[in-house]
């Protein structure tokens, strides 16, 4: 004899066909006081807060009067704003001796009002003048974690925060951590100006690393292939957030994040052309936050990745409400989405929040 489960009114794919019988959103810690005398023991799902996305300085211009490299450093004289970090072109320049100086995709290693140095393996003396192009683009936030199991009851939750998107230039907030009894999750990885954040396991990465324990306590979760917590650009269970792209002329796409349950913000995009930042992952249950790309330093920043709960939000909505300016990065959806990167000097996108599910 067989019955059907989708005849059956008592069927449910809760775990273990357990009911939901709370869903804590609010952040911080908050007092839990109502689960029934004779309940001991209930099943939990906790979701870490999402790392926050990055953003660059403000894309700005200046004129080359020379330059000289001496195989291992390049020194440029300009008059100019930049900011080490920043991806930098420069164009124009002739030759007085050995090889060309004009470069793309380079990095700023050291700046001060008057000069500006890369790392560059030429040796040579420019000729004439050239126009440097700063800009580039940052990374996108890391999704929180995800872990579930069974535990004692607790009397107290904490649901972790998003890490909150800035103006300033700077590695992005990491998201918090969400715990209940014995299961926590950590928060996604800020992203640093130039590469998307990690992805949360049990434990929140550091900078530029991956989370060592994923909920089912295996090690080494992270690395660039599929995984619970995966490093920047790269898919999982939660996902790292996308690169920022380092052209700063011309037609240029960041990276998005890749496809997950939780999923990372998209990084962004800053450049003298046409600038589309990264959309935000995609989730197994919701959408990421899409990229509306434009020519200018007014474009550029990435979408925010898909959250447990809800769907990320397009770049220039940095805390889920429109700001107008699509160099600001998008917020990541509610229950640990990342936050997408800003560009020139845009706000960068908050992660979504953590949420804790009680079922009994």
């Amino acid at each position: 004899m067989s019955a059907s489960i989708y005849s059956n009114s008592q069927f449910t794919d809760s775990p273990y066909g357990l009911k939901l019988q709370r869903t804590i959103t609010a952040t911080g810690t908050t007092s839990i006081t109502d689960i029934p005398a004779g309940i001991n023991r209930v099943y939990a799902i906790v979701i870490g807060g999402g790392g926050a996305g990055s953003t660059t300085a403000v894309q700005s211009t200046a004129t080359v009067t020379a330059a000289t490299a001496n195989g291992t450093i390049a020194t440029y004289t300009a008059n100019n704003s930049f900011v080490v970090g920043q991806a930098i072109a420069v164009s124009g320049l002739g030759i007085s001796s050995g090889s060309s100086l004009n470069v793309s995709g380079a990095t700023i290693a050291t700046a001060s009002s008057t000069q500006f140095t890369i790392t560059l393996g030429r040796t040579g003396v420019s000729s004439g003048t050239g126009t440097a192009n700063a800009g580039g683009g940052a990374g996108g936030g890391g999704a929180g974690g995800y872990s579930a199991g069974w535990t004692y009851i607790s009397p107290t939750v904490t649901v972790g925060t998003g890490g909150t998107g800035s103006s300033t230039v700077a590695i992005g907030a990491n998201g918090g951590v969400s715990i209940y009894g014995m299961v926590f999750a950590g928060g996604g990885n800020g992203a640093s100006t130039t590469t998307g954040g990690a992805a949360a396991g049990a434990i929140t990465p550091g900078n530029n690393n991956v989370s060592s324990v994923s909920y089912t306590g295996a090690a080494g979760v992270g690395g660039s292939s599929v995984s619970y917590a995966a490093a920047n650009n790269a898919a999982g269970v939660s996902t790292g957030g996308g690169g920022g792209s380092n052209t700063t002329t011309g037609t240029a796409t960041a990276s998005s994040s890749f496809q997950g349950l939780i999923t990372g913000g998209g990084g962004s995009c800053g450049t003298t052309g046409t600038a589309t930042g990264g959309n935000g992952g995609t989730g197994d249950k919701f959408a990421g936050g899409t990229a509306t790309g434009g020519t200018g330093a007014g474009f550029g920043g990435g979408g925010g990745g898909a959250g447990f709960t809800s769907a990320g939000f397009a770049n220039g909505y940095p805390a889920g409400i429109s700001t107008g300016n699509l160099n600001d990065g998008g917020q990541g959806g509610l229950g640990g989405g990342g936050g997408g990167a800003g560009n020139s000097g845009g706000t960068a996108g908050s992660g979504g929040n953590g949420v804790v599910y009680l079922y009994w």
